[in-house]
Parts: C-alpha cells; sequence; structure tokens
C-alpha cells in the first residue's frame, strides 16, 4: 500500500466463503479424557478447538483446553483432551475456528451436559434412576452436592474508566448496553458543529436519539424541518450552553451564514449523536455492536471508540478514533476505475488522518453480495496491546498489527507504547454523519449521477444542497438502528 512502512499491516485479506458452516462439533467421553471433532470437508486447511470445563465464554477467548490442528486424520479433525474423570454434573462450553479457503470462522456452541454426551464412559449419576444401584445413588447424591469447580480469574490488562475496584479477569463483561429505554446518564447528547477541518461533514449534530421496540434509533433531519423558522443561507445560530464542543467554541457552537459567504448555508441536515465520554471508557477488551446500517446516499454510519483524552494532540485525529464498522449508505457507489465502495462493502479500521484515500489505505474490508443496511449484523473489535483484530457475524475479515508510529503522522506516537495512539482510554461514540471530505474520495458515481461535490471546495456543502433531488429520494431507510452493544475484557 502507497506510503505505508513494510510491516505495519498484517491483513487477513479473508474473501467470504458463500455457503460454508462450521458443523456442529461431536464431543465423546473417553477413559480419562474427551475427542471433539468435526468431520473433513474440501477447503477446509486449519481448524482450532477451545474448550472450557465449568466456565462459559463470553468472547473467543483461549479455553483451558485447546489445540491448533492443520491436518486431518481418516476424514476427520479431531483432537483428544487429556481432561481426567468428569463428573456427572459437569458442563462443557466449546468454541470452535475454521479457516475455510481463505475464510476463517468462528463458532461458539451450546453449553454441552457431560452426562448427554456420546461414548462408553459416561460417569456414574448419568444413569437414569431405575437403573441407578443403592451404592450409585448415594454416589450421585455425594456428586451432585459438590459445588462446580470454582472459575480462574486469569488477569486482564483492560482497564476502565471509572474504575470498578476489582481485579478484572478475561472474558469478564465491562459493559452491556440493550437500548430498552435511553439512559440519559449513560449517554449524552452531543450538540455541535463539526470543525471546520479537511473531512468536516455536511450536518449538525443536534438531533434527539431514541429507544424504539429495543433499538437505539438516530434518524437524519433537514434543515427545513430543523428551523423551519431559519433560512438556510442567511442566518445565524448560536448553540449557546447547549454547546458540547470543546475546542473552539466560535467555530463548534456558533455559525453565521451570508448568501455571499464562503461557507453559504447552513448545514442541510441535522443528526444525532451520542457517547459515554462521562460515563465509560477502556483501554483494551473486545467491543461487540449489533446494528443495521442507513440505507441512502452519502449516509454514513458512526460506530466508534474515541480518545478520551487527546493524549498526542487535538487536531487531524493525532489522538486516533476506531471505526468499528463502516459501509457507505449508497445502494451502489463505483470510483473512477470502476471499484465498488459502496454499501456492500465493510470497512473498519483506524483513523489516522483526513485524506480520504490515506485513510482508506489503512482499513480493512470485506465485499459481500447485499447492503449491509439490509440486516442486522453484529460488529465486532477485539483491541489489544499489539493488534487490532475485526469480525462480523463471528467472522474474522481484517486484522492490524502495531506500527502506527513507523507511518510518521506524529512523532509524539514513538514516545508511547507499541499501539499508539491507541493506548489510552477510548469512550464509545454512535451517530450518523453525512457527505464530507473524508469519507468520499471526489470523482465518485452513483447509479444515476456524479458525486455532487468538491473535497475542499469553499462551497462544497452547498453544491451537496443543490443536489438535494437527487440524493434524498434514495433515503428510504436513513436510520442507523443500534440492538445491542458490549464490552468484554481481553
Amino acid at each position: 500500500m502507497p506510503g505505508l512502512s513494510i510491516g505495519i499491516l498484517l491483513l487477513i485479506g479473508f474473501g467470504y466463503s458463500l455457503g460454508y458452516k462450521i458443523p456442529t462439533p461431536t464431543v465423546e467421553l473417553l477413559e480419562n479424557s474427551f475427542r471433539v471433532s468435526i468431520p473433513d470437508e474440501v477447503g477446509v486447511k486449519v481448524v482450532a478447538f477451545n474448550v472450557n470445563r465449568n466456565r462459559n465464554f463470553t468472547s473467543f477467548n483461549q479455553g483451558q483446553f485447546t489445540v491448533r490442528l492443520t491436518e486431518p486424520k481418516n476424514g476427520s479433525w479431531y483432537n483428544d483432551f487429556n481432561s481426567g474423570a468428569l463428573r456427572a454434573q459437569d458442563v462443557l462450553y466449546l468454541w470452535t475456528s475454521v479457516q475455510h479457503e481463505k475464510a476463517l470462522y468462528q463458532d461458539l456452541v451450546q453449553p454441552l451436559q457431560v452426562c448427554s454426551l456420546g461414548g462408553d464412559y459416561l460417569p456414574k449419576g448419568c444413569s437414569s434412576d431405575e437403573d441407578l444401584t443403592y451404592d450409585n445413588r448415594l454416589n450421585t447424591e455425594e456428586t451432585a452436592s459438590e459445588p462446580p469447580s470454582p472459575s480462574v480469574c486469569e488477569p486482564s490488562l483492560s482497564t476502565v474508566s471509572p474504575p470498578i475496584g476489582a481485579p478484572i479477569c478475561k472474558g469478564q463483561l465491562l459493559f452491556e448496553e440493550t437500548f430498552d429505554q435511553l439512559n440519559e446518564t449513560l449517554w449524552i447528547h452531543e450538540v455541535r458543529l463539526p470543525l471546520d477541518t479537511k473531512d468536516a461533514e455536511f450536518v449538525l449534530y443536534d438531533g434527539k436519539a431514541k429507544a424504539e421496540d429495543g433499538h437505539l434509533v438516530m434518524e437524519p433531519l433537514l434543515w427545513s424541518s430543523y428551523r423551519p423558522d431559519l433560512s438556510i443561507n442567511n442566518a445565524r445560530i448560536d448553540l449557546a450552553e447547549r454547546c458540547t464542543g470543546t475546542h473552539e467554541r466560535l467555530r463548534e457552537c456558533v455559525l453565521q451564514t451570508t448568501r455571499s459567504g464562503p461557507k453559504g448555508i447552513m448545514p442541510p441536515v441535522v443528526t444525532p449523536r451520542v457517547s459515554t465520554k462521562e460515563s465509560f471508557a477502556f483501554q483494551y477488551g473486545r467491543i461487540e455492536i449489533r446494528a443495521r446500517l442507513p440505507k441512502g446516499d452519502w449516509l454514513v454510519p458512526l460506530l466508534l471508540l474515541e480518545p478520551l483524552t487527546e493524549w498526542y494532540g487535538q487536531t487531524g485525529y493525532e489522538s486516533g478514533q476506531l471505526r468499528v464498522a463502516m459501509a457507505r449508505g449508497n445502494t451502489q457507489l463505483r470510483m473512477p476505475r470502476g471499484k465498488l465502495v459502496d454499501g456492500r462493502t465493510l470497512y473498519a479500521g483506524p483513523v489516522i488522518s483526513t485524506d480520504a484515500h490515506q485513510r482508506e489505505d489503512l482499513w480493512v474490508s470485506q465485499r459481500r453480495n447485499s447492503h449491509f443496511g439490509d440486516d442486522f449484523h453484529t460488529y465486532s473489535l477485539d483491541w489489544s496491546s499489539s493488534r487490532l483484530l475485526f469480525s462480523v457475524d463471528g467472522q474474522i475479515y481484517g486484522e492490524m498489527l502495531n506500527g502506527f508510529a513507523e507511518l510518521d503522522l506524529n512523532p509524539r506516537w514513538k514516545q508511547g507504547a507499541i499501539m499508539a495512539p491507541f493506548d489510552r482510554m477510548f469512550y464509545i461514540s454512535l451517530g450518523l454523519s453525512v457527505g464530507g471530505f473524508g469519507d468520499f474520495v471526489d470523482n465518485l458515481r452513483t447509479a444515476s449521477y456524479e458525486k455532487p461535490w468538491l473535497n475542499y471546495h469553499p462551497q462544497a456543502r452547498l453544491q451537496f444542497y443543490r443536489a438535494q433531488e437527487q440524493w434524498l429520494p434514495t433515503w428510504k431507510q436513513p436510520s442507523l438502528r443500534v440492538d445491542y452493544i458490549r464490552v468484554y475484557a481481553n
């Protein structure tokens, strides 16, 4: 990739293998061990099993019993785990990872009661009462009264703000939001104008998110509906004490437009944006967001992690931003040379530059046959002290290793840890954006018209607004809907 130091990225450029599904593993009890297996299939390259005894998996972490297989045997992929004698009340938890062709899949199965497993070595207490002898019944009662094996806390590198006052264990649930209602003490609404930077969106952040049917719903609103009393091209707005901007008040909280002014108009669209900046932040962990992305030309969903303190600088993403997932709302969008970059292509990765070309060069992506706004999907980012790992619906599609300092975009990154600038606390930010310069390069084309504005043009916002008859009819499903968010320690 142009301009990148060699070794900065290790992309799992895995395509989407249509039609493959991990078979449900077979677990068989042996004398002092148990066997886990799946049948071999054409295209399977690597299989890994991870098993816990009496401890659930809350994410795809390494198990108490783990193995990575690179060759099948006798038509199956299997491994015998030396567990010692299992008890009747034991429960096994299992997840499987399979590389099929160039795609990596992960699947978590339902908990497995030991007595429901196959094999000739069921422990005492698994037979029905009619078949038990008196001695066996005594053994069963004694065994059943034994408490399950205590969970072992593996220390985690994850930290949270505010601190929870107790050791954090790997796999521990740190944050969960299901949006049965909109908790105003947890989520604060942003009220501000985007900074006048090279990637400023064509929006005013002053919309109101709502909880509806167990979902967070964020919808765009045209200026004419937001302030019908104010002209879009000759007005003044002061967000006053409601403004949440923290950088430059005059640029984030106050806007004056005149017909002859350089900006031309007010932001043509008003959208919601909420965050946990004042209630929850974390450093290192796995975040899962189940959401349905918006559909409509030039709409951009914001599923973000943003820096709690701008340790490395306040401009040009010097302190970084992480996109958990992003797919443009356009149903068809092509680059000048024909590459499709519409809503069927999922992107994720770091934002450390305002330049659209350089930004996309850093991102991982996956192309599918349907728009990501057609249905809900679970988007995940596993963020550790050495890597960023991205997945959708359990399928890993990209990995980025440390070394951002090698890009020489900010000399201060070299003073941080190897993941700098992603070695600090980040908070969750959700929103909806429209247009702008950072997510849309010039000369893009939809099915029927060309991108209606030029990046960095002083009246780009006005150019976009004047093309309203082209893009507004495509906004058939313009809302971002979020089902849940979970954060686990890693």
